[in-house]
């Protein structure tokens, strides 16, 4: 500033004056608050109208705006930008833009989006005719978190990866932390937490404090739907600090309200949470944000509730507006739930369920709009406390049907979409290749930590960059109706149906056989989970040939008795006889059923939900009879397996150079069955990169999630691809579970490691079996004859047709 000093005074002098106030401002605005800032725009913008210099005008109420976005306060910022517009003639073709981007971008807070996309668009056009590039990018970005706000996530997702291609040198914080939001939203926790650290740690290094608590504050709420509170409050009061000490009342209330529901989901004292919650309502209300007002009283209730006050919970609810089909998925839920929980303590289940019947009906439409299984799964776990209230309400209920049909509409919803098959992605399988050559390079240096660095971050960046793709399709829109328990028991037969449930600490089961219907309580699923932990554990154990006989014979003793304790536990108290189909998720969906005791020799199909064992049971059959066998490297008798099970179906046999992914493939897309002897890897914490080893490196479950179709029967004769990762909303996702979803009928694969030799006889005999004419489940269950080999049936059974 002293520099102008020693300008003549004049028109220049105040035109260079305004122009530097004008850029000071923003940085007085993020070291010593929004008032500092502004106080520079005043100064600059009472020049302008003292010289009626309409340009500067422009640029003085455009900074005006954007200083008022940055604290929050819409309205102003709002009035700021409109004014800045009436001078538009008067700017140039940057400021042009970057004022129609700033003045979409405040229509889009304020949930105004028909004209947030409008005025977005025309920035575009106006960024991309000037060659404005970098703001073409920024415009496109908020074009994306516009069509996230309208809830279709894959376009937002689209939009924001197509604004990184337009400009990639530009800073990454922002549009990380955007997209964080979307993904979280989706159900994504994970990898938008991910992206939040990343975000976090680029505003730190550059003292953006607001851009930190904002990322600190989606952090938070990333805690919630994770269901870890403590870290939820944790986050949620660093945010609200934050913006407290830059006096950012918007965002700090916004902190609280998040660190509100980290305090209920922590179990604090309702009644110590009525008043806080009520004010902020009150403060919303008056700066005229609905949602976070809504939001704010819908704790409250809830609050009131948790307290045993349902009236005063009543009387919180008694003039808050309903949600609208334009709300986030998020808040409609939230609004069911909670007046649903209101529903059910004063003595109205019946209006209790139909509330989240509503709602999670609505999940499920939500989720069909995704095209990739990974999105669509992710998002259950925005139902997931309805789901169990909905549980809970049937299970006082008392009545079997009920709770079954309350299990079918919590469970395994990815079931009910059609399989949408996307089209040709050239940029896609290039980074899987290269994610291929990647895994095999890290093999090499499995056990030199520093120079396997590298790869690892670079299979890190691959797997993130094939995901987010396939995240950016859309889905039909469509959801299959749950099965009826008429319907299912129609279908059954002579079989039994068992659903095992899970609400709080207890395990229950619903028994359908010949109509009848029976509600067992279980006892602890605490107790089951650990006996299934220590199964597996000793399952893995066992399939080392290599292991010393004494402890053999030891760890032999341990199975048996987890697996006779399972069986009392689970199935004593049933008094069920004869074949099963079992619905369960969780460690009971990864449970080796056919080595339990009583259930040796008897056919077991193991299948997500009623619904996704009905729709396989009825899905049209293939009319190619093409069998295909396969065997991946360094499996000891894998090329003899496959042989065996090419001689008995005269199958087509790819084995040593000829087992590669692409030959498997395209035998995958004429084949109705399978059959598959390879090293396989269940990755747990991205299950869609589960993958098989074959000869020219891992084919990965995204590739058959790309497939244009798969066989009627497919057999994983390898280890653990028959587990999952149970995401927070009860969907199992891994490589069994994908290719269920794509269309398999059935599924044989194991749950645990897998000897080579075991899995070389008992394969033998059950393909022999199957070839016979038995069905896939009472194939394995005759082959099995007593090994300790963790195959399970998944799916609906398969049987080869005649002829």
């Amino acid at each position: 500033m002293a520099i102008l000093e020693s300008v003549p005074a004049g028109p220049a002098r105040d035109e260079l004056l305004a122009r530097t106030l004008i850029s000071l401002s923003g940085s007085a605005a993020e070291l010593s608050g929004s008032a500092a800032g502004l106080e520079l725009v005043d100064r600059a913008e009472a020049l302008a109208d003292r010289r009626d210099d309409r340009a500067i005008g422009f640029l003085a109420r455009s900074q005006r705006g954007s200083l008022a976005i940055r604290r929050g306060d819409l309205a102003a910022a709002a009035t700021a930008l409109r004014g800045a517009r009436d001078y538009l003639d008067f700017a140039e073709p940057y400021d042009r833009a970057v004022i129609l981007s700033n003045s979409g971008t405040v229509h889009l807070y304020l949930g105004e989006l028909p004209e947030a996309r409008k005025l977005l668009e025309q920035a575009i056009r106006m960024d991309a005719s000037t060659g404005l590039t970098r703001e073409e990018a920024k415009a496109r970005h908020n074009l994306g978190y516009v069509e996230f706000l309208d809830g279709d996530l894959p376009n937002a997702l689209a939009q924001m990866a197509l604004a990184l291609t337009i400009a990639a040198d530009l800073p990454r914080g922002i549009p990380l932390l955007d997209r964080a939001r979307v993904l979280a939203e989706a159900g994504l926790v994970r990898e938008a937490d991910q992206a939040l650290a990343e975000a976090a740690e680029l505003f730190r290094q550059d003292r953006l404090a607001q851009d930190l608590g904002e990322a600190e504050l989606e952090r938070a709420r990333c805690a919630l739907i994770g269901g870890d509170a403590e870290a939820a409050r944790r986050l949620a009061m660093r945010a609200r600090d934050r913006f407290r000490r830059r006096g950012n009342d918007r965002w700090r209330r916004s902190a609280e309200l998040v660190l509100l529901q980290g305090d209920l989901a922590a179990g604090r004292p309702g009644r110590r949470l009525t008043g806080p919650a009520l004010r902020l309502r009150a403060e919303f209300e008056r700066d005229g944000v609905r949602l976070p007002a809504q939001a704010a009283a819908l704790i409250a209730a809830e609050a009131h509730l948790s307290a045993g006050q349902p009236d005063a919970a009543r009387a919180a609810l008694a003039d808050v507006g309903r949600a609208t089909r334009r709300d986030p998925i998020t808040a409609r839920l939230h609004s069911q739930y909670v007046r649903a929980r209101l529903d059910a303590d004063t003595g109205r289940p019946a209006a209790a369920s139909r509330r989240t019947r509503k709602a999670l009906d609505e999940l499920a439409g939500y989720q069909a709009r995704f095209g990739s299984i990974d999105l669509a799964t992710a998002a259950a776990v925005h139902g997931r406390r309805l789901a169990e209230l909905d549980l809970t309400i049937a299970l006082r209920a008392g009545r079997p049907a009920v709770v079954l049909a309350a299990a079918e509409r919590g469970r395994a919803v990815a079931s009910r979409l059609p399989v949408v098959r996307p089209p040709d992605d050239p940029v896609a399988a290039e980074l899987l290749a290269e994610l291929r050559q990647t895994v095999e390079a890290l093999r090499a240096l499995e056990f030199d930590r520093a120079a396997s660095a590298p790869l690892h971050k670079k299979r890190h960046d691959l797997e993130s960059r094939i995901s987010a793709r396939s995240w950016t399709r859309t889905g039909a829109g469509v959801v299959r109706e749950l099965v009826t328990v008429e319907e299912l028991g129609a279908a059954l037969g002579a079989a039994t149906f068992v659903s095992y449930l899970r609400s709080g600490p207890g395990l229950h089961a619903v028994v359908l056989h010949a109509g009848d219907a029976r509600l067992i309580v279980l006892g602890s699923a605490d107790a089951v989970d650990e006996q299934i932990r220590r199964v597996h554990a000793d399952l893995d154990v066992l399939a080392d040939p290599r292991l010393p006989g004494p402890l053999r014979g030891s760890v032999s003793a341990s199975l048996t008795r987890s697996f006779a304790e399972l069986d009392q536990l689970l199935l004593a108290p049933l008094r069920a006889g004869g074949r099963l189909v079992i619905a369960s998720t969780g460690l009971l969906g990864q449970l080796p059923w056919g080595l339990l005791p009583s259930l040796r020799s008897v056919p077991v199909e193991v299948v997500p939900s009623a619904t996704a064992w009905h729709v396989a049971l009825n899905r049209p059959r293939a009319r190619h009879r093409r069998v295909v066998a396969i065997a991946g490297p360094d499996l000891g008798r894998g090329i003899e397996e496959a042989t065996a099970v090419g001689r008995i179906w005269d199958a087509r046999l790819l084995t040593g150079a000829a087992a590669t992914g692409a030959a498997f493939a395209q035998a995958l897309a004429g084949a109705r069955i399978a059959h598959v002897a390879a090293h396989g890897v269940h990755q747990t914490e991205n299950p869609m990169f589960s993958s098989l080893r074959l000869a020219d490196g891992a084919l990965f479950a995204h590739e058959l999630d790309q497939s244009a179709s798969t066989p009627e029967h497919v057999v994983l004769s390898a280890c653990e691809l028959g587990l999952s990762t149970v995401r927070p909303g009860d969907e199992a996702l891994g490589l069994t579970s994908v290719l269920l979803h794509l269309g398999t009928r059935c599924v044989v694969a194991g749950v645990a490691r897998v000897g080579d030799q075991a899995a070389a006889e008992t394969m033998g005999g059950y393909h022999a079996n199957l070839a016979a004419g038995q069905d896939s489940a009472e194939a394995l269950a005759a082959a099995l004859a007593g090994r300790p080999v963790p195959f399970v049936c998944f799916g609906a059974a398969y049987r080869t047709m005649a002829g």
